[in-house]
């Protein structure tokens, strides 16, 4: 395949994790030569710097957030100020805000604080106008709450997303996005299969979540972009459409959401 021809586009990447140190150049390259682009995802002000540096460096994009598991800490403006900054000054590679969100399953950091750390996250991402990542696990209901009184107008993906239909309704009033990862591929997970047969083809995104998640095929090992392919594999199933088709799809969606792919 071309050199730099992007077929499929990985909606969330962690290629800045530790898990890459040892092979990080060989995994881009991989993904690259498959025809998978992706965004480098940030999730504190350490990660999200480094995600800069990393898009930056191969031309890619990226997103800065504070993911709720991190959302302690020093005051919620002074957090979403060093993000602020590494977003306008770099504009070129800063394509979404994220992931930001609350998650109620690990409860890592209070509830209240996860909270304020979002609703500082949901201000900012309405004043730069940036597409939004959301994670969100057992925080359904307080979550799009938070996002209805934020009343933004640029796309917002919910990451990860393997809820029900009545969430999924509720993320579409919400202009939402869909991403879908490997967890579609797990053989449980038959009800999410009928679910996206029932969600608009133009709000499905393919994702990795790399390192983690990584499809049936490959469970037990790390997730990388490449691996997008699985899941894309099983979408294709799951809507009775060509593989093909829901490649250009799922990027023209990702294209419509970011602006751009490459920087």
């Amino acid at each position: 395949m071309e050199p730099g021809f992007l077929e499929v586009f990985d909606t969330h990447a962690h290629l800045c994790s530790p898990e890459f140190d040892l092979d990080r150049s060989e995994v881009e390259s991989r993904a690259r030569e498959n025809g998978v682009g992706f965004i480098e995802i940030g999730y504190d002000e350490a990660s999200s710097a480094e995600a800069v540096r990393f898009a930056t460096s191969t031309r890619g994009i990226c997103s800065v957030g504070i993911h709720p598991h991190y959302a302690g800490g020093d005051p919620p403006p002074e957090r979403w100020g060093f993000i602020e900054a590494l977003a306008v000054s770099n504009p070129g590679v800063v394509k979404a805000l994220g992931e930001m969100g609350l998650d109620y399953f690990r409860n890592l950091v209070p509830r209240e604080a996860q909270l304020e750390c979002f609703r500082e996250g949901l201000k900012l991402a309405k004043e730069l106008g940036l597409p939004v990542i959301i994670h969100q696990r057992d925080a359904e209901n307080d979550l799009l709450r938070e996002l209805r009184s934020a009343r933004l107008s640029q796309p917002v993906v919910f990451h990860c997303f393997s809820q029900d239909e009545n969430y999924a309704d509720g993320c579409l009033e919400l202009g939402g996005y869909f991403g879908i990862g490997g967890v579609l591929t797990y053989p449980k997970n038959d009800g999410l299969r009928q679910l996206v047969k029932k969600l608009p083809l133009d709000r499905l995104l393919l994702e990795t979540d790399c390192p983690y998640l990584p499809p049936q095929g490959f469970r037990g090992k790390r997730n990388e972009p490449a691996f997008v392919l699985e899941t894309l594999k099983a979408l294709s199933a799951a809507l009775g459409i060509g593989v093909g088709e829901v490649a250009r799809i799922t990027k023209e969606n990702a294209l419509r959401v970011f602006g751009s792919l490459t920087s």
